[in-house]
Order: structure tokens, then sequence, then C-alpha cells
């Protein structure tokens, strides 16, 4: 039975609130893990614990350092900012949520004070704010009552199913994995890991990882498939992947203008990601055909697929990345930027089949 349209809206819009929630408190958590690690070492610092906030800012001020800390807590900004907006107005969120993101930032610094192999700084605490305030001022401008959010939530309801704002979210996962320069990726880089730049790849065939290619192109089609779910029925997947692919693209090459010298743009470019792209978009286009009922199975089937085949390349190649604490080899890149982006491009993905498995306990109708 279907249930009356204000009941049903009442219901999602507590499982919107619920899963806001639960957002922010992970999110918590894991800047609390991240500031905290390595979790040992622990002694009472031969100052005030609270010394630093007078002394001078580092001697040396790396971009890589400044923009983690402002990327680390922009999400913590916008999800604070989106809980007190139910109750403040929209200039009182944006304060609150700011201040919040100062106040932790403050209290990670202090607790690093106790941990001889992190650095308290005030700079950090600056640079953290400034993303808490930059996450709180993107959800005030994301409002439905206000441009761009007006725009946007007017192309989203053109777009997409009701109930969707999860899935969307997972893709925004999935966008945000593309700031690591790591594989698997459309756009990929020599410098972390083993891939070579195509045209040196053309010179020399052998040097072609087919398995790489592989797992480019399961990345494709299940993005294309998984995007596929939260359209309209009617609504052609083609538009909307192009999309993402070059928000991806952007993102891949800003990440590098901002981790890499800028001379080093132009080998980020691999024949395995060229490969896998062109061959994920014709499978996926093989897929879509098959009709709209079958696609969150497909979308099942080949997320599945590419977790295994990466989990598989992973444990065949000594030199591929890892990121899980207990087989990774320098597990402290877990907590930049990059490390971040590595965990996410794992858990979108598995998170993805949870929710097509679970769908219809988020949607509106």
């Amino acid at each position: 039975m279907t249930l009356p349209p204000v009941r049903t809206a009442r219901g999602y819009a507590v499982r919107s609130r619920l899963l806001t929630h639960v957002s922010l408190l992970v999110y918590v958590i894991l800047i609390i893990a991240g500031s905290l690690y390595p979790y040992t070492g622990w002694r009472v610092p031969p100052d005030n614990a609270m010394a630093f906030l007078i002394k001078p800012w580092p001697r040396f001020i790396t971009h890589t350092d400044t923009i983690t800390n402002v990327l680390a807590y922009l999400p913590l900004g916008f999800l604070l900012s989106r809980t007190l907006r139910r109750s403040h107005s929209a200039l009182g969120a944006l304060l609150l949520a700011t201040e919040g993101g100062a106040i932790l930032s403050l209290m990670m610094e202090t607790a690093q004070a106790f941990i001889p192999v992190r650095d308290a700084s005030t700079l950090d605490i600056a640079t953290n704010t400034c993303g808490s305030l930059l996450g709180a001022l993107f959800h005030m401008w994301s409002a439905p009552d206000r441009f761009p959010g007006r725009f946007i939530a007017r192309w989203r309801a053109r777009w997409f199913l009701p109930g969707t704002g999860l899935g969307l979210s997972l893709l925004g996962l999935w966008a945000l994995s593309q700031l690591g320069l790591q594989a698997p990726a459309l756009i990929t880089c020599s410098i972390p890991i083993h891939l070579t730049p195509m045209w040196e790849t053309l010179r020399h065939p052998v040097l072609f990882q087919p398995q790489q290619a592989v797992i480019f192109m399961l990345e494709i089609t299940s993005l294309g498939l998984f995007t596929a779910t939260l359209l309209k029925p009617g609504r052609e997947a083609a538009p909307a992947l192009v999309v993402l692919l070059l928000a991806m693209v952007v993102l891949k090459f800003l990440a590098a203008a901002a981790f890499l010298k800028l001379a080093m743009l132009g080998r980020l470019i691999s024949l395995e990601a060229v490969s896998g792209l062109g061959g994920g978009i014709l499978l996926l286009v093989v897929l879509l055909r098959r009709g709209e009922r079958a696609r969150p199975a497909w979308a099942m089937a080949m997320l599945a697929t590419f977790v295994l085949a990466e989990a598989a390349y992973r444990l065949g190649d000594p030199q591929a990345p890892n990121i899980l604490p207990f087989i990774a080899p320098v597990p402290e890149r877990l907590f930049n930027i990059a490390g971040l982006a590595y965990i996410l491009s794992d858990v979108w993905p598995v998170l993805a089949l949870v929710y097509l498995a679970t769908r219809r306990s988020f949607r509106e109708t």
C-alpha cells in the first residue's frame, strides 16, 4: 500500500536528517583519527600544551599541506551548517559551523602537542577554519531558495528520481576520490605508481598493463550504470555520464596542479586509462540497451566485479598501491588529502552496492 504523500515526505525528512547526523559523526571521528595518528608515544609536552598558540607560523609553508588542511575541514563545515540550519538562520548556521570547525581544530592541535611526531600549529587552525567556512558557505549557496542552489534544484528535479540524494552524494564521493593521483581513475600519473605516459607505452608496447586497463573499464562501466539507476525514466544516461567525466578530468588536473609540479601535467594520460575508457563506454552502451529495469542488477554486478578485480590486482602485484592500514607499507599517507582520496576510491563502490541493495529505503515514493 502506498503511503499518503505527507506521511511519506515526513518519513523521508526524518531519514535525511538521520543520515546527516550520522555522516557528521563519522566525519568527526575520521578527523580525530587522522589528527591523533600514530596513536603512540604520548608524553607530557615540555612546555605548556597551549604554548604553540603564541609561536610564529612555520618557516616553510607548503601549498600541499595548506590545501589538505582546507579540504579536510570543508565537508565538516558543510555537514555542520546542514545540521544547524534546521534551528538557526542561514547566517547563524554559517557562523556556528565555522566556529565549530575552529574549536575542533584547536582541540586536535592541542592534543597533537602530546604526540612527539606531530607539530601543533596555529597555521593549521587557520586553514582548518577556512575550510569549515568554505563548507558552510557552499551549503548556504546550495539552498534551493537562492542562486545557484535554485538552478541546481531545478536541474536535479528535471533529471533525477525523487529521493536519490544519497545516491548523488555517493557520486560526489567518487568525484572526490579523483583528487588522488592513483589508479584506478581515468587520468593517472606515472609518478606515484608505475604507470607509463601514453606516448612511451606506444613506443614500447611491452610496458602496457592490461590489468589496469580492465580495472579502468570496469570503473567507467560501473559508474555509468550506477548513474543510470538514479535518472528519471526516459532520460539518457550518456549526457549525465559526460558531465561526470568532464568534472572528473577537471578535478584530476587541479589535483595534479596542486600536488605535483606544473611541468608534470603533460605526463598524466596513460594508454591503460584511454583504452579502459573506450572499452568501458562500449560495454556501457551495450548494457544500457538491456532496458531500464535491468540497470540496477547490472550496476550491482559490475560494481562487485570492479571491487574483486581491483582486490585481485593489488594482491597479485606487490607494487600496486594499498591503502588499508594492515597492508599499507606507509600508513601515514592515509591522513593527507591524497590518502583520503585513496580511501574514497575503495569505499564508494562498496557503499554504492549497499545503496542499490537498499535503495527503496531512501526513496520518497
